[in-house]
């Protein structure tokens, strides 16, 4: 029997995560990004960064503790 959260080999539940955090981000730099120096492009480059680097660390720590 094949896995409801999982079926088309990646967790459904942490795209639908994922896609949230990215439109509240997108949402915040469109509605607040002019009372920053950075320009919207900058903004959206930093924050696709930090979403980057907290993914790998986070599947780093997964994969050290044997939880992948």
């Amino acid at each position: 029997m094949s896995d409801f959260g999982n079926p088309a080999g990646f967790d459904l539940a942490t795209v639908l995560t994922g896609s949230g955090v990215t439109l509240l981000l997108s949402a915040g730099i469109a509605k607040y990004g002019d009372q920053f120096r950075l320009s919207p492009a900058e903004l959206y480059g930093i924050s696709g960064l930090v979403l980057v680097v907290i993914g790998v660390v986070f599947g780093l720590v997964l994969v050290a503790t044997g939880n992948r």
